[in-house]
C-alpha cells in the first residue's frame, strides 16, 4: 500500500479550481437517492447489475432489494459490491444502500466496509465510484488497516483494490510499505 497526502498548494488559486471544477463535473457526482415523495416505478427482490467498460467488468453489484426511480437512479438495500480488475476479484463493498443511476455511478452509504483479496479493510460512512478513473473516493473520515496500526484521516481516493491511497487531510497512523518500492 502506498500512501499521499495532498499538498495544500496556493490557498486562493485552489479554492477558485475547486469552485471551476464542482461547475464543470456536476455529471460526475455520485447518484443520490430519489426526492422526497418520489415513488419507485419498480422494486426488485434479489437484484444484480454489471458495470463493465468495453466488455471488461469493473463491478457487480448485489441487492436484496432495488428500487427503480424515475432519472434513472436505481436504490439498493443491503449491498455487496464485488470490484474487479483484469477479470479478477479484487475487493468486495458491503453497506446499508447503494444508488447507482444509469451511467453505472455508483455511490455506497452507511456502515461501509471495502475488504480487499489481500487482506486490507477500509470502513467509512460513505463512498463513491469514480467511473472514468476507475477509483474510489470517499471525502469524509475513514479507517484503513492492513499492517501496523490503522490509517485514518479525512477524504480518501484508492484502487478498488485498496494498493494506492491518497488522503486528503487528518492523517493519523502508520502503513508499512513494500521493500520494493523504496528507492536505494
Amino acid at each position: 500500500m502506498r500512501v499521499r497526502v495532498a499538498g495544500r498548494g496556493l490557498a486562493g488559486l485552489g479554492c477558485v479550481l475547486w469552485i471551476a471544477a464542482l461547475a464543470a463535473c456536476s455529471r460526475n457526482q455520485p447518484p443520490g437517492p430519489a426526492h422526497d415523495g418520489d415513488q419507485p416505478q419498480q422494486i426488485t427482490q434479489g437484484f444484480t447489475t454489471t458495470e463493465s467498460d468495453s466488455g471488461i467488468v469493473r463491478y457487480v453489484l448485489h441487492a436484496k432489494v432495488a428500487r427503480f426511480y424515475s432519472g434513472d437512479v436505481t436504490r439498493a438495500d443491503d449491498v455487496e459490491v464485488e470490484f474487479f480488475e483484469r477479470g479478477q476479484r479484487v475487493s468486495l463493498l458491503r453497506s446499508k444502500q447503494g444508488f447507482v443511476d444509469g451511467d453505472g455511478r455508483l455511490r455506497a452509504v452507511g456502515n461501509v466496509v471495502v475488504t480487499s483479496t489481500e487482506g486490507a479493510v477500509l470502513t467509512t460512512d460513505e463512498l463513491y465510484w469514480d467511473r472514468g478513473k476507475n477509483k474510489i473516493r470517499a471525502d469524509g473520515a475513514f479507517k484503513i488497516v492492513e499492517k501496523g496500526e490503522p490509517l485514518t484521516g479525512t477524504g480518501l481516493t484508492t484502487d478498488p483494490d485498496l494498493t494506492l491511497i491518497e488522503v486528503d487531510s487528518n492523517v493519523q497512523g502508520t502503513t508499512v510499505l513494500d521493500k520494493s518500492e523504496e528507492k536505494p
